[in-house]
């Protein structure tokens, strides 16, 4: 059978992989902030940096058995659409009814096109969808955390500045870091600990 007959259009083989590509790095950028918080921590550090990207790219692992999605078209032009044509008795590349041994207008066998099924071809092709993805969105994920991490330390500046007498200050990481805390005391600076380390009452500024 020809299998270029087959193949997606090329518009939309491109606009579904920049789609699929657009949803692994939305997925795996807000697992790699929300590992940020469960990691802890204030600022780059090497050791955090290299936890959020394994927590990110273990993200990007777990999309690999949704293969089928990310290859919807390959799976729908190369496999779905041919079986259903076969088996309404037309010809499974181009559609064109008959019967015999080949296609009188595109010359393709008339015989039944392979299921979709994954191999290993298959779990390559949607790694490299997914693990570049993954490494941007950790990237991307750190970025926001430890931008994130500085505005609060002018937060802070700022209430010192409005109260000297201040003695520690903290809130909430951003979304979706948000069950982890951002924290400042006189005597040990900035931190960014766990949620279970962190206390369960926000520090605020004391009279």
């Amino acid at each position: 059978m020809d299998h270029a007959s087959r193949e997606a259009p090329a518009s939309i083989r491109i606009g579904w992989s920049a789609l699929m590509v657009a949803a692994v790095l939305a997925v795996a950028t807000v697992a790699a902030i929300a590992s940020r918080g469960l990691v802890g921590g204030f600022g780059l550090d090497a050791a955090g940096a290299v936890t959020v990207v394994a927590a990110t790219l273990a993200t990007g692992l777990a999309l690999l058995p949704m293969a089928a999605i990310i290859e919807l078209p390959r799976a729908m032009w190369g496999h779905w659409v041919p079986e259903r044509r076969h088996r309404a008795g037309r010809c499974p590349a181009c559609g064109y009814g008959g019967s015999g041994g080949r296609c009188p207008e595109c010359g393709a066998a008339f015989e039944r096109p392979p299921s979709y099924a994954a191999d290993w071809a298959t779990l390559r092709r949607v790694a490299w969808t997914v693990a570049p993805a993954s490494l941007a969105a950790a990237a991307l994920g750190l970025v926001i955390a430890v931008t994130d991490e500085r505005a609060f330390a002018r937060e802070v500046e700022a209430q010192r500045r409005r109260d000297p007498e201040l003695r520690a200050w903290s809130r909430p990481r951003a979304w979706p870091a948000g069950f982890a805390e951002l924290r400042w005391d006189a005597g040990r600076g900035f931190s960014g600990p766990p949620p279970f380390e962190a206390p369960k009452e926000a520090l605020r500024p004391r009279a």
